[in-house]
């Protein structure tokens, strides 16, 4: 079993990661759609959100033990169970408050961001913690 404060720290640094890499593709989809959709500056406290994300899955993971009962499957299936369980609970409350709190003017595409953001903590997130659980089996 992998030790609680490893996947703690992998959770972490996972968010960190995801933020950095959906910025790096969402730049290289506004560049091959020349001002197509709007600028999307990551701020400090995305970032941070991230992270502590990233942390409170890693301890979610740990918690359900590694999706013990999904037997007989590759690691990445595990991974990409455990992102899709929770991408709707993590995204959609972001995506609702931002709407709520927003000016009228939160276009579609801004709230797609987002949660595609917010897909990416999640997947990258998950394929780390089910590729390192297989790693300690």
């Amino acid at each position: 079993m992998v030790e609680l404060s490893y996947l703690l720290i992998m959770g972490s640094l996972s968010g960190l990661v995801a933020v950095l890499a959906h910025s790096v593709l969402h730049s290289l989809y506004q560049l091959v759609h020349a001002g197509d959709s709007p600028a999307s500056a990551v701020s400090f406290t995305d970032a941070f959100l991230h992270l502590v994300c990233g942390t409170g899955l890693g301890l979610l993971f740990w918690l359900s033990w590694g999706l013990a009962g999904i037997v007989d499957v590759p690691w990445w299936i595990r991974g990409l169970s455990f992102a899709m369980l929770c991408w709707v609970p993590v995204s959609l409350p972001a995506v609702i408050a931002a709407w709520l709190s927003a000016a009228p003017g939160l276009s579609t595409k801004t709230m797609a961001l987002m949660a595609s953001r917010w897909a990416t903590t999640c997947l990258i997130a998950g394929l780390a913690f089910a590729w390192s659980w297989e790693r300690s089996a």
